[in-house]
């Protein structure tokens, strides 16, 4: 019996992590459109509302969305490449678009307040990201496994530590220097999708990407994401050439869509599983 209400209570947990991961954006959601309909238009991305009325829902947004990525335990290359996107959603949210555009504006008081913010914020994620690997290890959930099954996700494995890396050293270069952090942001959007996109590749039921099949007999879903996810990215160019201003805001509600959408897939596969 109390093992039958372990089991209930497990499913329950990872039912509401996926749910969740879900109803999180919703919050952005409904904020921009009020936002918008007050204000008869929106803004030209979706990072734009940091400094806007939205900007404690889109901080909040990302930062539990990131954490709720980390706390989500799928296959070995999933899993790494899920703790990954959570780690760059943390300063997707924590350090704002066009910082030095915000910064040219502000009293050099103010100046010094919001580099320091940004700078804390850095900091602290850092370290507790160095905590959570260092527990890693002495649990053994590290990423060996994701790394070791074929040559494949080796290959993939080492790629995103690798892209880790550049952007950590990014990271306190830009930290240390203390005046734009230029390409902190842009760089951690890009690599969430990147490692987004590794995640739901891992679903496409090829042996080499994961030692069992989770397509759920429905692979041909997560091609399509993929796909949509990769011609969204080609499609922001093209937009800024076609004189779009709002090309980045709609790349990304594409993104987040797509987002959407795969863990509504995911939450259907596996809304009787308890692992």
């Amino acid at each position: 019996m109390a093992h039958t209400i372990q089991r209930s209570q497990g499913r329950d947990t990872l039912r509401y992590v996926r749910l969740m991961l879900l109803v999180v954006p919703l919050l952005l959601v409904v904020a921009i459109v009020i936002y918008g309909l007050v204000n008869q238009g929106i803004e030209d991305s979706l990072s734009s509302y940091y400094l806007g009325p939205a900007r404690d829902l889109f901080v909040a947004m990302l930062v539990t969305t990131g954490a709720l990525l980390v706390v989500y335990s799928g296959e070995e290359l999933e899993d790494y490449a899920l703790n990954l996107a959570g780690f760059y959603a943390m300063f997707v949210a924590l350090v704002p678009t066009k910082l030095g555009e915000t910064l040219s504006t502000l009293a050099p008081g103010d100046q010094s307040k919001l580099i320091l913010s940004v700078r804390v914020a850095i900091v602290a994620v850092l370290v507790v990201s160095a905590a959570f690997v260092w527990l890693g290890f002495k649990t053994a959930r590290t990423p060996h496994q994701a790394l070791a099954h074929s040559s494949l996700t080796k290959t993939l494995g080492w790629i995103s530590t690798a892209l880790l890396a550049v952007f950590v050293a990014l990271l306190l270069f830009r930290a240390i220097e203390g005046k734009t952090f230029a390409w902190v942001h842009a760089s951690a959007a890009f690599l969430l999708i990147f490692s987004m996109g590794i995640a739901i590749a891992s679903h496409l039921g090829h042996a080499p990407m994961c030692p069992a099949d989770t397509s759920g007999g429905t692979p041909n879903r997560y091609r399509v994401i993929l796909g949509l996810m990769a011609l969204g990215l080609i499609a922001w160019p093209i937009l800024l050439i076609a004189g779009v201003d709002e090309a980045l805001f709609i790349v990304e509600w594409f993104q987040i869509g797509l987002f959407a959408y795969f863990w509504y897939v995911e939450s259907r596969r596996l809304w009787d599983s308890i692992g």
